[in-house]
């Protein structure tokens, strides 16, 4: 697949080149065509399609609308003048019988709008001419890409299910090669087409999706000219095409060539849940775009198994299991959860795409409409974040290594675990401050695990921390962890006892300590600099050297969410 594909327009851009004459192919030039009688004249397709009885109605079509740059400029040529171009095309021309008067009548109107002309062309006209020789006949089966990018499949006696006529067909002209055919192809739009252009989906999603698209140059499909002075590619005919961020990122959703189901909430679940879940991708108001990254990561959060590719390629457990374009065997191997993927998805009652409440076929795959939220919050953004302490190298100034340690004991393990030792050099006592990021706004219970020192064999005495740095105050203490004692006095009275909390480890089991619940005010989602710390200062001093170890072997961190 290629890493940049072009989404709705480039066929225009096609269209474009065609209209300014870039590549004149003629007939004898190029291409060969098996000699057959013909009750027609070789002519121009134009010439032609103008002389057979019963297909008028798309000769009007094609004279009264205008061809449009990929901007929706009207050029100053009709789509009939594109058939008497040099430029070598097939068309399949749909009989008058083919479509209700109704539409022939929007369509052959001669004072057009831009936007009519545009939709007439793209819609309709280029749904039915492809470029260079497409014969057909005994033999033939071929997927035929039109200039609007659609595809459909020729069979020996039909395109699309739409019957050739047996004496109107493979007929030869000087530039291009002409079909008749019983009906019509109808257009339908791609995932991409129908989600930022459904009237409903569009103000509630597709705006906001398509506003990810970029123009870039495809080297190619470009002329290159050479090289100029600087060692820069000079381009005699430069395509540029249509890329969107969002898909290169889940699904490639406008692609033709695929097959994509979208599970999509209706607009009324999918409020309810951008409201419920906005609140835990807060930022700091030190970021003057904090409401867009707000939005932005609530919305790709709720696009995260929308999305899914039906090659039977790719969904190699159809219909017992299917998986979404994030799915990483990697990521669910390492942490033992079903991330992305769903099971008996077809089932009527409890399946992904078996209880939806309505669906709509598009050219490239099926959008299930859904009024039940599908998707587990704890397998999507809410989830654990695990600190390895071996792949921590950010302490300056500390000795740190990495040792593997093999617990015997209350706590047999069968592999050795992999730890930090953390110690200042010759010094007993050390304070730590480790950097946590990736998390919501929202509560987290937060835990330490400690592995025994086998080398001193002796006990840590540590007292730990937990800090955020807020965009106004420095070192804000959310909170000290401690240890709460109830004690109750001769009435039956119940007080609490606050005292600071000094952990001490076992020396033969790894220990798990909770430091306690915090909320943080604010996320720090996917951004550079963490505010989270977690400071650990060693309390081993020269009274109790002799008892306790100087050197922790720390396994890891771990951010637990809190859900209420």
């Amino acid at each position: 697949m290629k890493k940049y594909l072009s989404i709705g327009k480039s066929v225009l851009l096609a269209c474009a080149l065609v209209a300014l004459n870039s590549c004149k192919d003629t007939w004898n030039e190029h291409y060969s065509f098996k000699e057959t009688d013909s009750k027609y004249p070789v002519a121009k397709l134009s010439e032609t399609l103008s002389d057979i009885e019963g297909f008028d109605k798309f000769c009007q079509v094609l004279s009264t609308t205008r061809m449009c740059d990929k901007k929706g400029k009207p050029l100053n040529m009709t789509y009939m003048d594109l058939l008497d171009e040099d430029q070598f095309l097939t068309v399949w021309a749909p009989s008058n019988a083919s479509l209700p008067d109704s539409l022939w009548q929007r369509y052959t109107a001669r004072n057009k709008s831009n936007a009519e002309n545009q939709a007439v062309g793209e819609k309709f006209i280029m749904n039915h001419i492809a470029r260079f020789k497409h014969s057909v006949g005994a033999g033939t089966d071929e997927k035929i890409y039109m200039m609007n990018g659609k595809t459909y499949n020729s069979k020996p006696e039909a395109i699309a299910g739409k019957a050739y006529h047996s004496d109107d067909m493979n007929i030869r002209c000087t530039n291009g090669v002409l079909h008749c055919i019983d009906g019509y192809m109808d257009y339908l739009p791609n995932l991409y087409e129908y989600l930022t252009t459904d009237p409903v989906y569009k103000e509630l999603f597709g705006n906001w999706f398509s506003s990810f698209t970029r123009e870039e140059l495809d080297p190619t499909r470009s002329v290159s000219q050479g090289k100029n002075d600087l060692g820069e590619t000079v381009y005699l005919d430069s395509v540029m095409i249509e890329s969107n961020m969002l898909m290169r990122r889940y699904a490639y959703i406008h692609s033709e060539d695929s097959t994509y189901s979208v599970v999509m909430p209706t607009p009324e679940l999918w409020n309810q849940v951008y409201n419920r879940i906005r609140p835990s991708f807060r930022y700091a108001e030190k970021y003057l775009n904090n409401d867009s990254l707000q939005d932005f990561y609530t919305l790709t959060t709720m696009m995260s198994d929308m999305f899914y590719n039906m090659n039977p390629k790719v969904q190699r457990n159809l219909p017992d299991s299917v998986f979404s374009t994030l799915y990483r065997a990697s990521e669910n191997k390492r942490d033992g959860k079903p991330y992305h993927v769903f099971k008996n998805p077809y089932d009527k009652q409890t399946g992904l795409f078996g209880k939806s409440i309505d669906s709509v076929r598009c050219s490239n795959g099926t959008v299930y409409i859904v009024n039940e939220w599908p998707f587990a919050d704890s397998l999507t953004y809410v989830r654990t974040i695990k600190l390895e302490a071996e792949s921590y190298t950010n302490l300056s100034g500390f000795s740190l290594r990495q040792n593997s340690v093999q617990i015997v004991g209350e706590d047999t393990l069968e592999k050795p675990v992999q730890v930090m030792r953390i110690a200042m050099p010759g010094m007993a006592a050390w304070t730590a401050k480790i950097w946590i990021g990736g998390h919501l706004s929202g509560k987290y219970s937060v835990k330490m695990v400690v592995a025994p020192n086998n080398v001193d064999k002796m006990p840590n005495t540590i007292h730990p921390k937990i800090t955020f740095n807020t965009p106004t105050v420095l070192d804000s203490v959310l909170v000290d962890s401690i240890e709460r004692k109830q004690i109750k006095d001769k009435r039956g009275n119940i007080s609490w006892i606050e005292n600071e909390l000094l952990l001490e480890n076992h020396i033969d089991r790894l220990d798990t300590f909770d430091l306690g619940i915090v909320n943080f005010p604010y996320c720090n989602y996917d951004m550079n600099s963490p505010r989270l710390a977690v400071t650990i200062s060693s309390r081993v001093n020269e009274l109790n050297s002799s008892k306790y170890s100087g050197e922790l072997w720390l396994d890891g961190i771990i951010l637990t969410p809190v859900v209420e």
